[in-house]
């Protein structure tokens, strides 16, 4: 009967205030097209959500993850995993031709949604969206329930990056007809040309001597809260404790004050 009083009490320590056990993305798409949603855990930490997953236009998906958990989501577009092509493929953000990427780290370019959890409070969460590597998606994310601080939401893009690509970024794939072929991604200006002065790296490795560059500030101009390059002062990097979170692909109103967005 003693071993009852101990159980109640480790189970009491789990909720107790203050201390949360896991923590939920609620991961939705409102883009309109089928979005293959993945995870990737940084080093000591667990795959979630299976490592990747289908979501049809409309839909969203729960994912549980531990209240300490660190690692990246991001989305996939133009997958294709039938019977028909075993390999297995994604125009963007591809994770060795899986469906389940199971620890893998996309492909670049790729929108990421940075994650760095804390179970305790007074430290809070941090998160980020990054376009360092470059852009496919567009994408929002705030606490639930919607924090009324600004602070706490990162809004999507005010511009389709994919539509302002130069030519000399653009990701392209064939599926247009007759030819033609259309921009599925945007790539930075560092994985484009691999330069030191556009990936902050050597003489350049400093937040004083990385200054970005007119293709870094064009990412800037159209999605104002996410990391352009990898100094970026400006970015919104907001340090929130909640429960759950809201990851949202395509947000309906790019750029909406977090108090318009829909409690999802």
């Amino acid at each position: 009967m003693a071993v009852l009083p101990l159980v109640f009490l480790c189970i009491l320590a789990l909720v107790l205030p203050g201390s949360v056990v896991g923590v939920t993305f609620h991961v939705n798409n409102k883009c309109p097209f089928p979005v293959w949603p993945a995870a990737a855990p940084n080093s000591g930490h667990p795959v979630i959500g299976d490592g990747g997953f289908f979501l049809p236009p409309g839909q969203s998906k729960r994912v549980m993850a531990p209240a300490t958990w660190n690692g990246r989501i991001w989305g996939r577009t133009g997958c294709d995993f039938s019977a028909t092509n075993a390999a297995g493929r994604c125009l963007t953000g591809d994770c060795g031709g899986h469906l389940v990427c199971n620890g893998s780290i996309g492909a670049p370019p790729a929108t990421l949604v940075e994650v760095n959890l804390h179970e305790d409070e007074s430290k809070g969460s941090s998160y980020d969206v990054s376009v360092v590597d470059g852009y496919n998606l567009p994408v929002a994310v705030w606490t639930r329930p919607a924090n009324r601080s600004s602070k706490c939401f990162i809004a999507g893009c005010a511009k389709d990056m994919n539509a302002l690509c130069p030519p000399e970024l653009q990701v392209r794939t064939s599926g247009g007809g007759k030819g033609k072929t259309t921009v599925v991604a945007c790539r930075s200006a560092c994985l484009a040309f691999g330069l030191d002065a556009f990936c902050c790296r050597g003489a350049y490795g400093t937040a004083e001597t990385c200054r970005g560059s007119v293709y870094s500030r064009m990412f800037r101009d159209a999605c104002p809260g996410y990391y352009s390059y990898a100094y970026d002062q400006a970015a919104v990097a907001p340090r929130c404790y909640a429960p759950e979170y809201v990851v949202t692909f395509c947000p309906s109103r790019w750029g909406a004050a977090p108090d318009r967005v829909a409690q999802l």
